[in-house]
């Protein structure tokens, strides 16, 4: 594995290479504690424990440095976004409204 660290502006782009498999992290790494109170409202936060069983069952990405879990905010954001998104039903338009 290969780790490239190069200055693009005011951010720090990551880059890890491991054979065919890419990962490109943008903006800095953060803890689950601060993840949670990053991209949750304090009403709505969920547990530090659900957080910690979506990351064992890979639902959200996250970046293991030894025995260390972090976060890039923007990831989790995107994988929550599209694996949760709820869209709305179309429903067919009824006899009454089209006559």
């Amino acid at each position: 594995m290969r780790h490239e660290v190069r200055r693009a502006g005011a951010r720090k782009v990551i880059s890890m290479k491991s054979g065919m498999n890419e990962l490109v992290v943008s903006g800095k790494l953060v803890s689950a504690e601060q993840l949670l109170e990053l991209l949750f409202d304090e009403k709505s936060r969920p547990s530090l424990r659900w957080l910690r069983g979506q990351t064992k069952a890979k639902v959200i990405p996250h970046i293991r440095i030894g025995h260390l879990v972090f976060f890039d905010l923007e990831m989790v954001r995107a994988a929550l976004a599209s694996r949760n998104l709820v869209r709305h039903r179309m429903l067919a338009p009824s006899v009454s409204a089209v006559a």
